[in-house]
């Protein structure tokens, strides 16, 4: 009855270890509050996107904007910012038919996107209020 009893609780401490083995996940890190705003050409960008790219490993927060204002949610630390405004592409009617979906085109230069300079830094403690002023050549 002895040897029942220890092989159960063997068992069931090997259990114990598998079931906790497999949850130790990384914990989620945690986001920070942005805001500000965005003008093109001296004015309020009408809408488009944001994106907070780490500098260290490359993860990408994308924030909407409208009306030449964004906030959300980002991971801290040193990040490169990339700015884009979309419109409709014209002629897609015209290759495809009525009932074609538009494609849409980027408006910002790569110098604010692909190959951007900007650049900010989210912190924790910090109010994390941004301004960004692009132009359209």
């Amino acid at each position: 009855m002895r040897n029942s009893s220890q092989l159960i609780t063997a068992m069931m401490l090997l259990l114990g270890i598998i079931v906790l083995g497999c949850n130790s996940q990384a914990p989620i890190p945690k986001s920070y509050p942005v805001q500000g705003e965005v003008t093109l050409d001296g004015m309020p960008m009408p809408s488009g996107e944001i994106i907070f790219v780490s500098v260290a490993d490359g993860i990408r927060d994308t924030v909407k904007v409208a009306d030449g204002k964004f906030s959300g949610e980002v991971l801290p630390g040193d990040r490169k910012i990339e700015i884009r405004s979309y419109i409709a592409k014209e002629g897609n009617t015209q290759m495809y038919g009525a009932d074609a979906e538009p494609s849409y085109v980027n408006i910002i230069p790569k110098k604010y996107n692909e190959e951007t300079t900007l650049s900010a830094t989210v912190t924790e403690t910090a109010d994390n209020s941004f301004s960004f002023e692009v132009t359209s050549d």
